[in-house]
């Protein structure tokens, strides 16, 4: 079977991406920082610090998804955990990545500790 499209894209089927990485990486990992919740970062010339974009299905006092057990089904932009790791799309210091010598993280996760830290 082949996995690639005509263009170079990989075909895969979501549900069984959802079920294997929910099987690979528990939910009880997840220390709810909210930050794979992220879905867009700017980077302002006239601000050092970058703006920052929630989605708006996440509780920003909780932490939490507002529609975590239906979020593949009402967000089509959710990432199941496999697919994040794939497009790089978590921190460094994420449990699910934490002890992936190789991972690397967004260019916004270091601005956004040290902009924690002050």
């Amino acid at each position: 079977m082949n996995i690639f499209t005509s263009k170079g894209t990989i075909k895969y089927e979501k549900e069984k991406i959802i079920k294997l990485s929910s099987e690979m990486f528990p939910d009880d990992l997840c220390e709810q920082c909210g930050r794979c919740c992220i879905i867009h970062v700017f980077n302002s010339t006239e601000c050092s610090e970058p703006e920052v974009v929630y989605c708006n299905h996440l509780d920003t006092e909780t932490k939490r998804c507002k529609i975590y057990k239906n979020r593949f089904k009402k967000e089509k932009k959710c990432l199941s955990m496999l697919e994040a790791i794939m497009v790089s799309a978590l921190p460094k210091d994420c449990p699910y990545v934490k002890n992936y010598e190789s991972y690397e993280e967004p260019w916004f996760y270091d601005c956004l500790r040290s902009k924690s830290k002050d």
